[in-house]
C-alpha cells in the first residue's frame, strides 16, 4: 500500500524533488548488478543488452567526482523525441525495462551506475507510441510500465545508443 501511495504521489507530482537511493531486498538477487555495466564517465555500457546509456537524465550532465548535476528535465513525448541526436535515441519500452530490478524500489534501477535519480521525476518516456496520442513509459520508482497521453503530463528522458 505504501509503495502504491508513493507511486501515486510521484505521478501527480507531490513528492519532494530530492535524490534517492534504492531500497533493495537483500534476499532477492538484483537483475542489474554493477558488474553488468562498464562505466565510462557519463556513459554506461550494458554488457547484457549491448546498449550504451547516458548515465544522467536529460537536463543533467555528468561531472567527474560529482555525478549527475543539474535538474532532471521533464517534457511531453513529442518534445522528448527531439532529444535524440546522432547515434543517441529514445529507448524502446523493453530497453528501459532492462534497467530495472524487481528486487529494488525508489528507484528500481542501480543507483550506483545511474546516480542522480529524482524521486519526483521517476516516470520516463520510451520512444514507442501506443496508438494515437499515447506512448509507453516506465516508472523507475517501482519498475512498472504503462502508457500515457503524450500531450499531457511531462515525463523524464534517458537516451541510449546501440553498441559501445
Amino acid at each position: 500500500m505504501k509503495a502504491e501511495l508513493l507511486r501515486l504521489a510521484i505521478l501527480v507530482g507531490v513528492a519532494a524533488a530530492t535524490p534517492v537511493l534504492a531500497a533493495c531486498d537483500p534476499a532477492k538477487p538484483s537483475l542489474t548488478p554493477s558488474s553488468r555495466y562498464v562505466v565510462r564517465g557519463g556513459e554506461v555500457y550494458d554488457t547484457t543488452t549491448n546498449l550504451t546509456w547516458s548515465r544522467c537524465s536529460v537536463g543533467q550532465r555528468w561531472r567527474d567526482g560529482k555525478g549527475c548535476v543539474g535538474a532532471v528535465k521533464q517534457m511531453v513525448w513529442t518534445d522528448a523525441l527531439k532529444q535524440a541526436k546522432g547515434a543517441w535515441r529514445m529507448p524502446t519500452k523493453d530497453e528501459l525495462v532492462t534497467l530495472t530490478s524487481p528486487s529494488c524500489r525508489h528507484p528500481a534501477v542501480n543507483d550506483e551506475v545511474f546516480p542522480g535519480m529524482d524521486e519526483k521525476k521517476m516516470a520516463y518516456w520510451s520512444g514507442v507510441d501506443y496508438g494515437a496520442h499515447y506512448a509507453w513509459a516506465v516508472h523507475f520508482a517501482d519498475y512498472s510500465n504503462n502508457y500515457g497521453y503524450y500531450g499531457g503530463r511531462p515525463l523524464a528522458v534517458r537516451l541510449v545508443r546501440t553498441g559501445k
